[in-house]
């Protein structure tokens, strides 16, 4: 028996581009509805009027994560790496999902390649952040949050993470000076959990 190769673009004819084109969108929308089966019917159809539409493939994947089927999402993504290595996004959901697959290592180079392709893509650099504190990279994960803190220093949970790290690198002060940021910010979002939670911490550190 012969393996099919996926045909390419050029032998995809240009009605079946559009048409794929079309149902992908109608995939995203129902995404948003929180229709995710019925999404995934609309991006198996876009995937076979056009085999080689590597966001469909990226985005089935998001809507096989989301359905709580890892290995499909995982052979998505693949695919849709395979089809165009130099498109960020599906870099970005294989890395994530490693990172919740325990997989710090793997995340960590996939979040890598997303920002040499994309360096503006913020959420990737959060993500590194989290997983290089995982793996004990503080001073790369300062540097990631500090990237992240440049577009939106009124998000408190980025200063509490960023404490952490110091307080590994054993840098009390700095670690207390975003303490002290994230409290205040914490207390004017009125999330009195997080503000306690805070406060102990500070309090540790004290000690």
């Amino acid at each position: 028996m012969t393996a099919c190769a996926v045909p390419s673009t050029s032998d995809v004819a240009e009605g079946d581009i559009k048409k794929s084109e079309v149902l992908y969108q109608q995939a995203l929308e129902k995404v948003k509805k929180g229709d995710l089966k019925a999404a995934l019917e609309d991006y198996n159809q876009a995937i076979e009027a056009n085999p080689q539409n590597s966001d469909a493939y990226s985005n089935r994947g998001n809507a096989y994560f989301l359905l709580k089927q890892p290995e499909e999402a995982m052979k998505n993504y693949n695919q849709a790496i395979k089809l165009d290595p130099e498109l960020s996004r599906p870099y970005y959901n294989r890395g994530f999902l490693y990172q919740r697959e325990g997989k710090p290592e793997l995340a960590v180079k996939d979040y890598n390649k997303t920002i040499s392709l994309n360096p503006d893509y913020i959420p990737a650099y959060l993500n590194r952040a989290v997983v290089l504190s995982i793996l004990g990279d503080n001073q790369g994960a300062i540097e990631d949050y500090n990237k992240v803190i440049e577009t939106d220093p009124n998000l408190p949970q980025l200063y509490f993470n960023r404490a952490a790290s110091y307080s590994e690198l054993g840098n009390p002060e700095k670690a207390m000076e975003d303490l002290e940021k994230a409290s205040q910010l914490f207390a004017k979002q009125g999330n009195t959990e997080a503000l306690e939670k805070t406060k102990e911490v500070m309090s540790q550190i004290k000690q």
